[in-house]
């Protein structure tokens, strides 16, 4: 498959994530979003094996891990009532950003398996988008647990507000964006 063609069809399966998560906003339109979140992981999917030069030992556990996570989902989302459906939810987003911390670690480590060079020799562009991506996932699987635990009663439903809430956000936020460009300049993985 040629690189234009791949990256036209990853296009189209972001837009089609897009309409899936505009579809899934009210009740009338939620199957529509269903569908469209599907297709576009198919062709994601379906791409991604269609880009891969030579198949090795790693594309058998990829296929592997793939299904058995798809079978595991599955047997989950049906065995779960629809009145625990935002509880199911909250977990499972809560492991996607988890993924997206373990990726961008694993994308760090070993960047030659990514192709995004050698270890200490990473792009700047590629490490901004491994700091990115492990912060937001950072952010969504704590979020996401949260809401976990407050959608099941084991944690108050009510708001977590303390004084100097906001100074304590923005300072992390600051932290989150120094330690990024000392990343990028340092390719080390500890600040001190």
């Amino acid at each position: 498959m040629s690189p234009n063609l791949a990256a036209f069809l990853y296009l189209a399966s972001g837009i089609l994530f897009i309409l899936a998560l505009r579809g899934l906003s009210s009740p009338e339109t939620s199957r529509q979003g269903n569908l469209f979140g599907i297709s576009g992981m198919l062709i994601a999917i379906i791409v991604t094996f269609l880009v891969v030069e030579s198949f090795s030992k790693e594309f058998i556990y990829v296929l592997i891990f793939l299904s058995a996570g798809g079978i595991i989902g599955s047997v989950i989302a049906y065995k779960i009532p629809m009145t625990a459906m935002p509880q199911l939810v909250a977990g499972f987003h809560s492991l996607v950003g988890l993924a997206a911390v373990l990726v961008a670690i694993s994308a760090f480590l070993e960047p030659n398996v990514f192709n995004l060079g050698t270890v200490g020799n990473i792009k700047t562009a590629s490490l901004i988008e491994m700091s990115l991506g492990a912060s937001i996932g950072a952010i969504t699987f704590s979020g996401s647990v949260i809401a976990f635990l407050k959608l099941q009663g084991i944690m108050s439903g009510s708001p977590i507000i303390f004084r100097g809430q906001h100074i304590l956000n923005g300072l992390i936020g600051i932290l989150i964006v120094v330690s990024i460009v000392y990343l990028c300049i340092s390719q080390l993985p500890q600040l001190f």
